[in-house]
Formats: C-alpha cells, structure tokens, sequence
C-alpha cells in the first residue's frame, strides 16, 4: 500500500467522521432566555432547564508506541487524528474520532501504520467560573487496521483489530477554541500480524480545535 494511498485512507475516515449529521445536536435554550443562539447550560433544577451541547471539532498528534512482542518489534512512532466531540449531559461527553499511526520497525526498513477508528466516553466535572477546564476519565471501543508497510511486508501480514481504549486528561475551552491534553491505554485484541503476536498501544496527545 503506497504512502499516498494510507493517507488517503485517513483523509477518507476524518471525512466521513464529519459528515455525521446526527452527531452535532441542536442546542436547547430555556424559554426565559433572550439572548439566543447562545450555549448556555441551565441545570434544570425547577425541571425547565436546557442541555448543554458544545461541539467542536478538533486535530489531535502525539507519541505512539507499542508494548509486548510487537513493542519488541517497533520503535516510538508518532499519530495524527481527527476527533468530534459533544456534551449532551453535565458530566458526560462523547467522542468520535480518526487516528494514523506509523511506528518504525527496529531491524528491518518499514514500518507499522495504524489506521483506527473508535469512539470514546469521557466522564468528568466542569471546572472553573465558566466550567471551561475538564478533567475526564474515559473508555470506549475502535477498529484498526494494522498494515506493515516496505521490507516488513514479507515477515508481517495485515491485521484488523479491536481496541478498548482507555484514556484521562484534561480539556479546556476558551472562546471558541478548544485545546486539550491526554493519556491514552488500548488494549488491542485479535492480533495476528505472524511474527508478531501481541501488544497494546500506549500514547500520548495533544489537541486543539473549535467550538461550533
């Protein structure tokens, strides 16, 4: 698969990723209020509140690497992604996202690329006057494909996986920007790149965006 061609692949899950419609809600504003076309969060203590519903859209990089026999087989590696995230709820907020991964292999000329695609479940207060700071736990699930690339094409095969992302950090909204850092375990299932047989992912990001 040639480089333009795995890139391509990315640039055709980042698309897709924000043409769902469904993913951006409408936002509700209470009836009291005026000043609309406003996000605002009312808690809806007397039962007549809003739902706060940001969306933004946001590029995420960072350091990417491997443990267990294909860690052995890898070295660090960078990702590049795409993420769309929404708060329908005070506490809760949902992610969708696109990430390209390419860590080189150790003794040979190539290299792993990492094409996934997965959702994630952040849980976590709003702190702060505005709540605009977030720390979060999350968990989700995502599919990759696993591709060796170069000389590694004759020792390793392709391989589609499953990964159970595990990630804490921190996101903050100023304006109409979003930026954000993480931490982020996956562990991957159904491994069968031949020589290599296991090995999670761990990686670490940054992202920064807009709010819609």
């Amino acid at each position: 698969m040639s480089f333009k061609t795995k890139w391509g692949l990315g640039a055709f899950a980042a698309s897709v990723l924000l043409a769902v419609p469904a993913f951006a809600q409408d936002d509700y504003i209470p009836d009291d209020d005026t000043s609309r076309g406003e996000r605002i969060y009312d808690s809806g203590r007397g039962g007549s509140g809003g739902v706060l519903n940001d969306f933004n859209v946001s590029v995420t990089g960072g350091l990417n690497t491997y443990t267990g026999d294909i860690g052995d087989d890898t070295g660090p590696g960078g990702f590049l992604g795409l993420q769309a995230n929404s708060r329908p709820l005070p506490l809760v907020g949902l992610e969708l996202g696109y990430e390209g991964s390419r860590n080189p292999f150790e003794d040979i000329n190539g290299g792993l690329w990492r094409h996934n695609v997965g959702a994630l479940a952040k849980v976590g207060p709003e702190l702060g006057a505005n709540g605009n700071l977030r720390p979060f736990v999350g968990a989700g699930f995502g599919v990759s494909l696993l591709n060796p690339s170069e000389d590694a094409e004759v020792l390793f095969d392709n391989d589609v996986v499953t990964e159970v992302p595990l990630a804490a950090g921190v996101d903050y909204k100023f304006g109409g920007v979003t930026a954000g850092a993480r931490a982020t375990y996956r562990l991957v299932g159904g491994e069968d790149l031949g020589l290599a047989q296991d090995g999670n992912i761990v990686n670490f990001g940054l992202q920064l965006g807009g709010a819609f």
